[in-house]
């Protein structure tokens, strides 16, 4: 079975894992500053910081897509609102009374 999820949860889960992925970035960048580091553990920890480096671009594109996609849901509910309240105002001008 599939959930239908709405694009709120959607975009919440996207910025959850974005701000952990910038958490790591963030610590991985504070242990390369030290000089304790041996050269295999530098590597892997520049791979590491690579990867999330991905990580953070794909989920930024993900994100940015989904609050265009939610920006045209809203769109779509203020232009049916605006419809109902200008049916409502012409079925007033020309009837008069409600």
């Amino acid at each position: 079975m599939t959930q239908d999820v709405s694009i709120m949860t959607k975009i919440q889960k996207v910025e959850d894992t974005l701000n952990e992925s910038m958490y790591k970035l963030d610590v991985l960048k504070k242990r390369l500053k030290t000089k304790l580091l041996t050269m295999e553990t530098r590597e892997e920890m520049e791979m590491k910081l690579e990867q999330i480096k991905e990580v953070l671009e794909q989920n930024e594109a993900k994100l940015k897509s989904l609050r265009r996609q939610n920006t045209k849901s809203f769109m779509l509910a203020a232009s049916l609102i605006f419809c109902c309240f200008l049916l409502y105002g012409l079925y007033l001008m020309f009837y008069g009374t409600i």
